[in-house]
């Protein structure tokens, strides 16, 4: 930031929102002096799938900007970024720049985005957006927030400091102790040490080999995302393709009319666990059933810890607006491998 303390006590008010009867929806945000709430009562704009808790407009001949305040509570657990960037889409924002940040609670990455969007009238906006979450104690599932400062394209380089300034200056003002939409579990890889992993409440857990579990997202019947988790012996298998033809053998076998297509495997920095050692592979891709008429998105990521080879595979839905299914896979599959430890392998 640029401004000095007695600058930001001299051009910015602090604001307080307490407008909606559930003290989980109150925060405080930093705003110019010219900027005065316009619109404070919960509005809910369902095209959208947000609830907007506060509206400030400039009221001075100033250049004008707009903030905006914004909640939605979704069920699962997934990351504010992943979040925003759906909601982003959905809104026909082009984004510009994004700085991702990974919480050091292990709540997620969080994002801090500037984005472009052109009217039907032709004028072009720029905003910043940024995002918060908890827990919704009421309700259960996560309350995810953002806070957009909005002004004329033409306009932004003479308003980007303040613009900057709010969006990284609010925050909740009765925040639960619980940054997460749902509890997380242990799971348990040995009946005789710590080895283990967690995974959200809403995720089952299943042992189909001695080397392989299964973890569902599977709702009354349905399965909107499936984690295989896979170990083998670097002994025995030397090199990650060789880990990756071996795990993915069943997708090219004719009798079960399924097929993968994946990117090719490329290596990524290690920022998932630091009980990692060597490099990190992943790809994604797309696996299709004819029979089934389904197409699913396809992740996977092979590690090496204590060892072993350990391959991470997700399947489920595409992104899409009308859930979050895969949002909240890519989230499990970050849970799992962030919180993998193998003790004596």
């Amino acid at each position: 930031m640029t401004y000095k303390s007695e600058e930001i006590r001299e051009k910015f008010w602090k604001c307080l929102y307490t407008s909606t009867g559930q003290e989980m929806f109150h925060y405080w945000v930093l705003l110019p002096q010219a900027v005065k709430p316009a619109e404070v009562k919960p509005v809910h704009f369902p095209e959208v799938g947000l609830t907007n808790i506060g509206r400030y407009i400039t009221e001075d001949t100033s250049p004008y900007m707009e903030v905006w305040a914004a909640y939605e509570r979704c069920q699962w657990e997934m990351n504010p970024s992943d979040w925003l960037e759906n909601k982003l889409s959905l809104m026909g924002e082009k984004i510009l720049h994004q700085r991702l940040i990974n919480h050091p609670s292990g709540s997620g990455k969080f994002a801090d985005v500037l984005t472009i969007k052109t009217l039907a009238s032709g004028d072009e906006v720029v905003s910043r957006y940024t995002v918060q979450k908890d827990y919704n104690p009421v309700d259960g599932g996560g309350n995810y927030f953002l806070i957009k400062a909005s002004c004329a394209a033409a306009i932004y380089n003479s308003l980007a400091n303040d613009i900057h300034f709010i969006a990284i200056n609010w925050d909740l003002q009765h925040r639960s102790n619980m940054m997460l939409a749902e509890l997380l579990k242990t799971v348990s890889l040995s009946s005789k040490n710590s080895s283990g992993f967690k995974v959200p409440d809403s995720w089952q857990v299943n042992v189909i080999a001695d080397n392989r579990l299964v973890i569902e997202h599977t709702f009354e019947g349905v399965n909107y995302g499936v984690i295989n988790l896979c170990f083998y012996s670097q002994e025995k298998y030397k090199t990650a393709e060789e880990v990756f033809q071996l795990s993915t053998s069943r997708f090219h076998q004719h009798d079960n009319a399924v097929s993968l297509t994946a990117s090719a495997m490329e290596t990524v920095p290690n920022d998932i666990n630091s009980a990692f050692t060597g490099d990190v592979y992943t790809c994604t891709g797309e696996i299709v059933s004819a029979a089934d008429k389904v197409r699913a998105f396809y992740q996977m990521y092979i590690v090496n810890v204590e060892g072993l080879w350990c391959y991470a595979e997700s399947v489920g839905k595409h992104r899409n607006h009308q859930d979050y299914y895969h949002e909240a896979n890519k989230r499990c599959l970050e849970i799992i491998l962030s919180t993998l430890h193998i003790e004596n392998a």
